[in-house]
């Protein structure tokens, strides 16, 4: 059994193009909220900038993820009822992407105008990126069996991280000609990489699958429902799954993304303000976790392979909890890149592995859930999101915006992940079925 590697990379260029958004969104997003304070220290000026506190800015951000939290998982659910002559997730993507793209390269033009508009056009962005972004994961396990889930994923991941690490690294360079560019460079990659998927990755047809009465309205209430894969039957057994082993996995997961949301929500306000980064550098900085990313997604992959999941992910947390520990202490650049290289191997170990653990917790009964255990993973990730910038924020507040309390913060976010994720008994790859006698006396 082996990975189909070019399928798997065509795959990854739409998430190639969804972490290019979100990593511009992250790294600029906070600036222009907080730009005009005086308070607020920026080596070159941003005009048109908000002038929020960093709480207030942290719940700005985590509101594109209590929006995710609601959206994602209804949406993998409906996926998974789909059916056109594209497939079950294609339709999505064909849809979202141009409303995603317009809507984000909107966003800094709208610099110095109301806040209200800037917020509704951002909106716009948000809804449009979670139609995507559930499909577009859900389609690596529609074509990758079980054993391969992990390694699939590390391409994956490493297509995402080579994402961020282009929109850090052409984003930073172009953020100093100007604030807009690199959103519409965001914006192009996210076009480019859903067109070729669209164009070039083969799905089977459900153009002649069965669908639930009532149209498009039938769909929505056959995905929430309670019977036969519906979300609220998908939910029902993650909590039956294993003693409530699932439970602790998806709950492991939150505190594990806590510390993730922490460092790409805050850390350009940690060089600008706490470090004093020219204009443009601060994003260049996270450029090297990124890359890491990228070097480390299919090692992550293999090594899970031979240590198991639940150990990768506790050695990445590890790997990470240290590495930004020590960031927290530092204001030695050189160093601190060094340390985002570690702390990205260890984001690695720990992202490659996470979501086929979740969906290798799905009841083996025949019914298609990929697509709604993609949106249960969702659930836990942008719970986190949504409870992650909001919270820190407060706490840089409470601390005298003091930017360094964003490591410690981290830190423990890591630990109390690791412990819950050593009462998880599930989401090991399944083992395939033995060969029959007769074929291996051959």
């Amino acid at each position: 059994m082996r990975l189909n590697y070019g399928r798997t990379f065509l795959i990854g260029c739409a998430f190639l193009g969804t972490q290019a958004l979100f990593a511009i969104y992250n790294a600029y997003m906070p600036l222009f909220l907080q730009a005009g304070r005086d308070d607020f220290r920026l080596s070159a000026p941003l005009p048109g900038g908000f002038a929020l506190g960093a709480g207030i800015t942290g719940f700005m951000m985590s509101l594109e993820n209590l929006a995710a939290l609601l959206i994602l998982p209804v949406i993998g659910a409906l996926s998974d009822h789909t059916a056109s002559r594209l497939g079950r997730r294609k339709p999505f993507l064909l849809a979202g992407a141009p409303v995603t793209a317009l809507a984000f390269m909107a966003l800094p033009l709208l610099l110095g105008q109301p806040l209200w508009l800037f917020l509704l056009v951002t909106l716009v962005f948000v809804v449009g990126v979670d139609v995507i972004r559930t499909p577009t994961i859900a389609l690596m396990p529609d074509v990758t069996p079980s054993p391969l889930r992990s390694q699939a994923n590390g391409v994956i991941n490493l297509m995402g991280g080579l994402g961020a690490v282009l929109a850090f690294l052409v984003g930073g360079l172009l953020f100093r000609v100007s604030p807009a560019a690199p959103f519409f460079f965001g914006g192009a990659a996210l076009l480019l990489g859903c067109a070729l998927v669209i164009a070039f990755v083969p799905m089977p047809s459900t153009a002649n699958a069965p669908r639930p009465p009532g149209g498009l309205g039938g769909a929505v209430r056959a995905a929430l429902s309670a019977q036969d894969g519906g979300l609220l039957a998908n939910l029902r057994s993650v909590a039956r799954e294993g003693g409530g082993s699932a439970l602790y996995l998806l709950a492991a997961i939150l505190f594990l993304f806590l510390n993730f949301s922490s460092l790409t929500v805050f850390f350009t306000s940690f060089a600008t303000d706490t470090l004093g980064v020219p204009r443009g550098t601060e994003s260049l900085l996270l450029a090297w976790f990124s890359l890491s990313i990228v070097a480390f997604a299919l090692p992550a992959g293999h090594l899970a392979a031979r240590l198991g999941r639940r150990r990768t992910m506790a050695l990445g947390a590890a790997t990470m909890g240290l590495a930004l520990v020590t960031i927290g202490l530092s204001s030695n650049l050189p160093l601190i890149r060094g340390l985002l290289v570690l702390a990205g191997a260890g984001w690695s170990m720990i992202v490659v592995n996470a979501l086929p653990m979740v969906l290798d917790c799905a009841p083996r009964d025949g019914i298609e859930r990929l697509g709604a255990y993609t949106g249960i993973y969702f659930i836990a990730t942008q719970t986190a999101e949504v409870l992650g910038p909001t919270l820190l924020g407060t706490l840089i507040d409470l601390t005298g915006r003091n930017f360094r309390f964003i490591f410690a913060y981290a830190a423990v976010a890591l630990l109390l992940g690791t412990i819950l994720l050593w009462r998880v008994r599930l989401g090991e790859a399944h083992t395939p079925a033995p060969a029959p006698a007769t074929s291996l006396s051959r």
